[in-house]
């Protein structure tokens, strides 16, 4: 159980606490999903603290489709992803892009073999 953060609700993006007031804590896989969910949902270079964490929008949203090169719109989720070290492979993704929002669709496995899904939209 060395894979252990503090749970943040992904809709509102606030800590969880339980019925005591304690701040809720999530482990391994959990906490991997989380981590990759959080890389999609900031901008590179949008952390003060670290601005190489995040994903490379500004290279697919808001450019013409036309502009884009084919798996582009990929690699820069796929990049996101692999910012956790303990994703193995991305497994299939479905990505929807209309040049201002993008959901992506994600199998992954992690280093243990668990296969895990994330649907983010940013």
């Amino acid at each position: 159980m060395e894979n252990m953060t503090l749970k943040i609700d992904p809709e509102t993006r606030d800590m969880v606490f339980d019925e005591n007031g304690m701040p809720e804590l999530i482990y391994d896989s959990e906490t991997t999903v989380q981590n990759v969910r959080h890389a999609l949902l900031t901008w590179k270079g949008e952390f003060f603290a670290d601005e190489t964490h995040g994903t490379d929008y500004e290279a697919v949203m808001g450019v013409n489709q036309n502009d884009i090169e084919t798996g582009e719109i990929e690699e820069v989720i796929r990049d996101a992803v692999f910012q956790d070290p303990e994703i193995a492979s991305v497994d299939s993704m479905d990505i929807t892009y209309d040049s201002r929002t993008i959901t992506a669709v994600i199998q992954m496995t992690l280093d243990d073999g668990e296969e895990v899904n994330l649907e983010v939209t940013a």
